[in-house]
């Protein structure tokens, strides 16, 4: 074995279970998280909120910190076989789901499975190089089209969790035992969970202003008195996608004024969107010039539009219904479940959706528009946006900034000018919690990591 190849076996062997720290730790306890509420417990890391939801009651195949360093609860080995171009991973011994079965190589193989059979853009990116998934004993082999060593890396996508067979059994750190429609979601302590006992024993998940949170999502710069306030390195655009190619301009320009002026009637709660990432990376500002409101009325008055939104988007679904009720004109909306729209959208003729994508500030803006090509045409690509990723991997590759830049300012002109998707607003994001409660801390996707966290106490 080569002495590169022994530093990597070495880089990439786990401990059973690492314990951080002689302090003896408080057992017990609750801590109140406020966030928007899901829609089920199917797996849904559309936004921020449920990007932090869904971390409670899943497992990650592997987690990513912000300074790169990679861990897993779930593998106690994983070995890349440079030679064989095989990553073999090893679950750590007698793990278990929330409900005490068995969590095994199979469910390994399944669960990333099912993920690369996704539509997200972190599972077509990775499907790119494996070549098979298969079980090797009690080992989960992933075997590589091409020799690619940083292969550990494409597998701490957040949407890459371990899967049960039975969907009311979960292999995070906690586990649904109370639903209260409107109110409140219990999760208790999974006491199987892979990384060992958390230190709480209920998380409660309010989805109002009582009881008053611990842990909670708001705009940068507020709460500082009573709280501590976690930059999330996160933000959260909002697009009109437009799904066929018959709508009329003017109806196009027409409806994205209107969701313009609903941002102005709540008072400018969201950022002004003017590029397809974020302006202050954008090598591109784009004006999409508005209608006056007379203008937009004679537009729509007759257009009878349905427009669809994803549950992500459900913080919208009150004020903008109340919105375009008061207008007169004659537009429904109708908000469907992310995990299940593209089975929707199979069955019904859809032109006008809102979507939301959210993305981390310090990925490459690149990375950014190859999500939005990938992520926001629902698989009804046709020959000019196949062309426009393949063009933007090759100037990805070119090694020249100059080159990728007038790539991605010509394909944001392309895709907006082409009339497929308009940017809206931007939401930015930070996390709060009280200072009762020690620092928290997140991991590179701005998720809080609670399994050391309890309350402080004298």
């Amino acid at each position: 074995m080569s002495r590169n190849a022994r530093r990597l076996l070495a880089a990439l062997t786990l401990p059973a279970l690492a314990l951080a720290g002689a302090i003896k730790p408080h057992y017990g306890g609750e801590i109140v998280v406020r966030l928007n509420e899901p829609s089920s417990f199917r797996l849904n890391t559309a936004s921020y909120s449920n990007l932090i939801l869904y971390s409670l009651i899943y497992e990650n195949f592997f987690f990513l910190a912000p300074d790169g360093q990679i861990s897993s609860n779930i593998f106690q080995e994983y070995r890349y076989d440079a030679a064989a171009r095989t990553l073999l991973l090893t679950p750590r011994e007698n793990l278990s789901f929330s409900n005490g079965k068995p969590l095994t190589a199979k469910n390994i193989q399944v669960s990333l499975k099912v993920f690369l059979s996704s539509d997200l853009f972190a599972a077509s990116r990775l499907s790119k190089v494996v070549k098979n998934v298969r079980l090797n004993g009690e080992q989960v082999a992933v075997e590589l089209l091409a020799d690619r060593p940083d292969i550990v890396s494409l597998l701490t996508a957040p949407e890459l969790v371990v899967l049960a067979e039975d969907e009311q059994s979960f292999s995070g750190l906690f586990y649904p035992q109370e639903w209260e429609k409107n109110q409140h979601l219990i999760l208790r302590a999974n006491p199987y969970y892979a990384g060992g006992r958390p230190y709480l024993d209920r998380v409660r998940v309010t989805f109002g202003d009582s009881p008053a949170p611990d842990l909670f999502l708001a705009a940068p710069g507020q709460f500082k008195e009573s709280c501590l306030e976690l930059d999330s390195g996160i933000y959260q655009n909002l697009y009109l996608c437009f799904l066929q190619p018959d709508i009329g301009q003017n109806t196009k320009i027409a409806l994205f004024s209107l969701l313009k002026r609903f941002n102005e009637a709540s008072g400018g709660r969201y950022r002004e969107l003017s590029s397809l990432t974020s302006d202050d990376e954008s090598p591109v500002a784009i004006r999409i010039k508005t209608l006056s409101p007379q203008k937009t009325a004679a537009i729509l008055k007759t257009s009878e539009i349905r427009l669809y939104a994803l549950s992500s988007l459900s913080f919208l679904e009150k004020d903008l219904t109340a919105f375009l009720k008061a207008t007169n004109l004659t537009i429904e909306t109708q908000f469907i479940d992310n995990s299940e729209f593209m089975a929707f959208l199979d069955s019904a003729a859809i032109k006008y959706v809102l979507v939301d994508r959210l993305f981390q500030r310090k990925a490459p803006p690149e990375e950014k528009l190859s999500r939005i090509l990938k992520e926001s045409s629902f698989n009804r690509f046709n020959a000019q946006y196949l062309r426009m990723l393949s063009e933007l991997d090759e100037a990805r590759f070119s090694n020249s900034p100059e080159l990728l830049t007038e790539q991605i300012a010509r394909i944001s002109e392309a895709i907006v000018n082409d009339g497929f998707l308009f940017p809206l607003f931007q939401r930015n994001y930070s996390l709060y919690i009280r200072r009762s409660w020690p620092t928290l801390e997140t991991d590179y996707y701005g998720r809080p990591l609670l399994q050391r966290v309890s309350q402080a106490h004298d």
